[in-house]
């Protein structure tokens, strides 16, 4: 294992040791435990979230980023939590550039929210997870 390897996962544990901390594991909810989040890129990215029959919630994030992992872990939670009502997909802005531009983004991580291939809101940076939780369900709860 390769040191960028051994430093993401320590910091991927790191981060779910606080978020368990603060009660946010995933053990509290079994389903977000196995909830997944489908990995887009340009060439699916038109059917997967412009075309999805429901809102889609797209975390926009890149191997770089050290809050990444922290975000990711708190849209797999509220993924389980919300199941088949929204989908959660990700996208990783390095082998993206143009879906990078195309939603302007320009920090990370930042979360697009999509409703009838419309951007209804954003989130941008980390914010800490009872608050991003608050906002991606809110903007979606207006949009059902």
């Amino acid at each position: 294992m390769n040191s960028n390897a051994s430093r993401k996962i320590a910091i991927i544990a790191i981060l779910a040791i606080a978020l368990t901390i603060a009660g946010c594991s995933p053990k509290d909810n079994p389903a977000a435990a196995q909830s997944s989040i489908v990995e887009v890129d340009q060439g699916n990215f038109e059917q997967e979230v412009i075309q999805a029959d429901m809102p889609v919630v797209v975390d926009f994030w890149a191997e770089w980023c050290v809050y990444c992992p922290m975000v990711k872990l708190t849209l797999e939670q509220l993924a389980g939590e919300i199941a088949g009502k929204q989908k959660f997909v990700s996208v990783d802005t390095d082998a993206n550039p143009k879906l990078t531009k195309q939603f302007s983004i320009r920090y990370l991580p930042t979360i697009v929210i999509i409703n009838n291939g419309e951007e209804i809101d954003r989130a941008i940076g980390a914010l800490p997870p009872k608050q991003l939780r608050d906002k991606i369900v809110t903007a979606l709860s207006l949009e059902q």
